[in-house]
């Protein structure tokens, strides 16, 4: 969905702010199950429908759940970059990133937390945009090679945000109009099937039935081990942060330059 806060507030962030002595923010861990010394868990969703959610349930199991494989849909969502406008290649490729990769990532999203969180409103579910943005500036700036992944999400029965490849080209090509809702979803990827994402928790703790512990967490797991033992189903289609500049008014790659001084 379109950020309701599409102004980035970059001054707040590229100054900094204090996150010693603070509460640190929670984590769902799941896959890499070599990290250490963090244990590494699945949470299992029971899904319930709700009014929000009525137009996205489906009358017949999804059909990409049989031969699901998120790495074939990586592979294709990277190429698609030119055919949306787009003239910034994807800074990461369809290699599993590394274990060091992905344990600098999460400490730092971690670590972090109140400095990316700050004048975003308390609700994440609708703010896939502004958080994947902010990431997307923080991870590159510390030298952790990162990129934005646009797609939806779906279970078995549900399918979150109804948007498909030609949607998402013609929505690119399009003038930016913040006031008119879109369909869509973006998360943070370090290459592969590696997911970091702050806003799909608390949209599922909110209107479909997962644990309301959820609303204060994200996901930093493999979307592999997602399908397997949570039943998410995250499904790549463009792969590219200038995405975002398409169809919202800010671009992730200039909150990178300002954080890099250049």
């Amino acid at each position: 969905m379109r950020s309701q806060t599409p102004s980035l507030r970059l001054k707040s962030l590229v100054s900094g702010l204090p996150v010693d002595g603070r509460e640190r923010h929670n984590i769902v861990r799941s896959g890499y199950e070599e990290m250490k010394p963090c244990h590494c868990i699945y949470h299992t969703l029971f899904l319930r429908s709700s009014p929000s959610s009525k137009k996205t349930m489906l009358s017949k199991p999804n059909p990409i759940m049989p031969t699901y494989s998120y790495f074939d849909l990586f592979a294709v969502a990277l190429t698609r970059w030119p055919s949306v406008g787009m003239t910034r290649a994807p800074v990461v490729s369809a290699e599993q990133p590394s274990m060091k990769l992905v344990q600098q990532a999460h400490a730092f999203v971690h670590d972090q937390y109140y400095l990316w969180r700050t004048s975003i409103p308390e609700y994440l579910g609708n703010q896939c945009m502004e958080v994947t943005t902010r990431l997307y500036g923080l991870l590159n700036s510390r030298d952790v090679k990162a990129d934005i992944v646009i797609g939806s999400v779906s279970t078995e029965q549900y399918r979150f945000f109804n948007c498909d490849v030609p949607y998402l080209r013609d929505l690119a090509k399009q003038l930016v109009d913040e006031t008119v809702p879109i369909d869509l979803h973006a998360w943070i990827t370090l290459g592969g099937d590696s997911v970091i994402d702050f806003t799909l928790p608390s949209k599922l703790a909110r209107n479909h039935g997962a644990p309301q512990n959820l609303m204060n967490e994200g996901f930093c797991a493999d979307a592999t081990g997602m399908a397997k033992h949570m039943g998410l189903y995250y499904e790549p289609m463009i792969v590219g942060s200038q995405y975002l500049a398409l169809v919202n008014s800010a671009d992730p790659h200039e909150l990178l330059l300002q954080l890099i001084g250049r």
